[in-house]
């Protein structure tokens, strides 16, 4: 019954994967030269959805526009105050801000979408990205 269950802390169980504690574990094992184990992992290692619990000090900032992603992202607020900005690729002027201030305050968006971030304060933020494809059919 055990190979059923895995469990652990999302504040340490990602430390070797920027704090993503559930994902494509056996890929990131890859990228970084750390053996994968099976066992060690369990359950945490899914191809169906990535799972971040992000630890920020007031004033971090994310400077550097990440990425578009095939995936759809949801960031939700633990505790603190957490400022998104949301801009498409081509349309790098139109820019959207989203603040999330209050516990359980989220934001989710679509993986056409760049993003950056600042803290407005110590802030815990539990981040999800799943597979968008399923979205693309919205967009017809």
């Amino acid at each position: 019954m055990t190979i059923h269950i895995t469990k652990g802390n999302a504040k340490t169980d990602g430390r070797d994967f920027a704090f993503w504690f559930t994902g494509t574990i056996e890929k990131w094992c890859e990228a970084k030269g750390i053996p994968f184990d099976k066992a060690k992992y369990g359950l945490r290692n899914t191809d169906e959805i990535e799972i971040k619990w992000g630890m920020y000090k007031k004033n971090d900032v994310r400077d550097v526009w990440a990425d578009c992603s095939d995936k759809t992202g949801m960031s939700i607020l633990i505790r603190g105050d957490f400022t998104f900005t949301f801009r498409e690729k081509n349309s790098p002027d139109n820019q959207v801000k989203v603040r999330l201030h209050n516990q359980g305050d989220y934001v989710i968006w679509r993986e056409e979408l760049e993003h950056t971030w600042k803290m407005d304060e110590d802030s815990e933020i539990l981040t999800l990205r799943w597979s968008g494809h399923h979205n693309m059919k919205d967009k017809k």
